[in-house]
């Protein structure tokens, strides 16, 4: 690489070394770099490394020297800062959890998907699973170079229920890390409605949704509505990749019961658009993805524990009495993103 001298091109080779981490090796000054990949914090451009520790220390000593002085006044500049250039631009994104350290990790993707799987916990209650997740292409190269996770042979895909019990337990020891990662949202219904029911099957799954966010009026009925129109507003008109597992429905029958029900409130709804996009597991990454994070939840929901960091919401009783007796709602939601959400509530 030659002399940097434009604040553009520093910019650039703060991006390059932010996905080379993520990556775990690049090639740089006429040489290949290749170390264990890792999420970077802003702070990890402005540590000392004299002498490196590992490989990827290594590499960051290659760098101009001057680039870490850079990144002391640019990093954190309002506005037009190498985060918030990056962020604004969709180069890359933060990730965090509460008070968590944030993470900066690179975009491949601008497309945000949503993710639907399901898996049994036992012999009559299923766990829904409905992940949003803003990169798939990123969340990919996570389960794959970060948890080392192992595809299948026949359609090499990634299947939780394939996986050893070393794999599993790395995925839920990290857990916490991967959601923040791969998803910015999801919304997890635990449920005996699907397997002892003998009501119609399309009603069932309207009442699923819709008792994740009706009731309640009185104590939750706030929280509810904007619960809702959070979740609306980053599955509606967004592709939804949805695993065929609702039989006699069709994937594409499931997606538009969702929207539909989402874009409800008390006495209106919402124009609605959903995206169906009908590729089996081993063509989608979003699939694969929601099967690897409703994988990991199962196994850490034995015991009756509560997983962090999704929280409780109360389901209405009502709209289940006649199809099941169990149904646990689990969500998660970047408190940015529902701060973006507006209520339903017209």
């Amino acid at each position: 690489m030659g002399r940097i001298v434009s604040a553009d091109s520093w910019y650039q080779l703060f991006l390059a070394v932010l996905r080379a981490a993520y990556e775990g090796t690049t090639s740089f000054g006429g040489r290949v770099h290749v170390f264990e990949p890792r999420l970077l914090r802003a702070y990890d451009f402005l540590r000392k490394r004299d002498p490196p520790q590992d490989k990827f220390d290594e590499f960051l000593s290659s760098l101009d020297p001057r680039f870490f002085d850079v990144a002391k006044s640019e990093l954190y500049r309002k506005g037009k800062g190498w985060i918030d250039r990056s962020i604004q631009s969709g180069d890359a994104r933060l990730s965090e959890l509460e008070d968590e350290d944030r993470y900066l990790i690179p975009r491949y993707s601008k497309d945000r998907t949503v993710g639907i799987d399901t898996t049994s916990i036992d012999e009559c209650v299923r766990a829904i699973g409905i992940f949003v997740i803003p990169d798939a292409s990123a969340g990919e190269r996570y389960l794959g170079k970060h948890l080392k996770l192992p595809k299948t042979k026949n359609h090499a895909e990634w299947k939780w229920t394939k996986l050893n019990q070393g794999y599993k337990k790395s995925a839920m020891n990290c857990f916490k890390t991967c959601l923040a990662v791969c998803a910015e949202a999801a919304l997890v219904i635990e449920t005996d409605a699907l397997t002892r029911a003998k009501g119609h099957y399309k009603t069932r799954i309207e009442n699923l949704v819709e008792g994740c966010f009706s009731g309640y009026e009185k104590t939750e009925g706030q929280r509810r509505a904007t619960l809702r129109g959070a979740f609306f507003s980053l599955i509606n008109n967004t592709q939804v990749h949805c695993d065929p597992d609702f039989h006699p429905l069709s994937s594409e029958e499931v997606v538009r019961i969702l929207v539909r029900q989402l874009a409800k409130s008390n006495s209106f709804s919402h124009p609605f658009v959903p995206v169906n996009v009908p590729l089996k597991s081993h063509e989608s990454h979003t699939i694969q993805i929601a099967d690897i994070l409703i994988g990991a939840f199962k196994e850490l929901r034995k015991g009756g524990q509560q997983v962090d960091p999704f929280a409780r919401l109360n389901f209405d009783k009502r709209k289940i009495r006649r199809f099941g007796s169990v149904a646990r709602v689990s969500y998660f939601l970047r408190g940015q993103v529902v701060d973006q959400a507006q209520p339903t509530v017209s």
